[in-house]
């Protein structure tokens, strides 16, 4: 059909007509958002499983690396003044100058951490302080617990979880072996919110055989990743008498 005038008559757009166009990009189907939301929670899911073996991986080598360390400063200790650090039990308790009890890892800490004071024993008996050393070695922020009670001096080791690590001087054999199987061995436990297991050494566990690991020597260890916890499991555990 033509105009008056011979032209055609323009056709009016759909868009003026009040019609749809038809979209330049379909949109995605229900089905395809499902499998899209799908395969990104697979992945993070992946992620997370990698980077929680990957953070677990380091924090067991972490642990391994502090009781190594720790082990050759005790031995240094020991080159020094004829004695491994006192572990507070045995019956030779130690406290520090504001009454706090130590022990096990707690008892080791203070020791190390303390100036070195050499002595030399006469041939009557009498023992003569003859100098002073620096701490045999500096913890970092990270491997000591909070001051217990407000003690600066009262602090204990700890492994890469955050949990206390176990120390016993084992040098005068059975008569030296102090289990520790329960959380009086460390500072500020509260039973009622956390939870010990039996010395891996008591239940032979873990371990080459019950009793002292490192007779003439020093035990230390750590519970590992699943310490302190209703599920512990013993093959977690960490210590300076496994993979000798």
């Amino acid at each position: 059909m033509t105009s008056e005038t011979g032209n055609p008559r323009p056709e009016r757009s759909r868009h003026a007509r009040g019609e749809r166009q038809p979209s330049a990009v379909a949109g995605f189907t229900m089905v395809e958002l499902m499998v899209t939301i799908a395969l990104i929670v697979f992945l993070m899911s992946m992620l997370a499983v990698g980077a929680g073996s990957y953070l677990e991986k380091a924090s067991i080598a972490r642990t391994e690396a502090l009781i190594a360390r720790v082990s050759l400063v005790i031995d240094q200790f020991h080159s020094k003044v004829g004695g491994f650090p006192t572990d507070g039990l045995d019956g030779n308790d130690l406290i520090t100058d504001q009454g706090s009890f130590l022990t096990g890892g707690a008892a080791l800490t203070f020791t190390l951490s303390q100036p070195l004071i050499l002595t030399r024993t006469k041939p009557n008996g009498e023992i003569r302080v003859i100098g002073e050393d620096p701490p045999m070695i500096q913890f970092r922020s990270d491997e000591l617990s909070a001051a217990s009670d407000g003690d600066e001096t009262a602090r204990q080791l700890l492994d890469a979880w955050g949990e206390p690590v176990h120390y016993d001087d084992v040098s005068k054999g059975d008569s030296g072996y102090s289990p520790q199987s329960d959380g009086e061995s460390h500072l500020d436990w509260d039973d009622e919110v956390q939870v010990h297991s039996e010395d891996p050494r008591d239940v032979g566990e873990g371990t080459i055989g019950t009793g002292p690991q490192n007779t003439k020597e020093f035990d230390i260890w750590s519970h590992g990743s699943s310490g302190h916890s209703s599920e512990e499991s013993y093959e977690d555990l960490i210590s300076n008498w496994q993979g000798g």
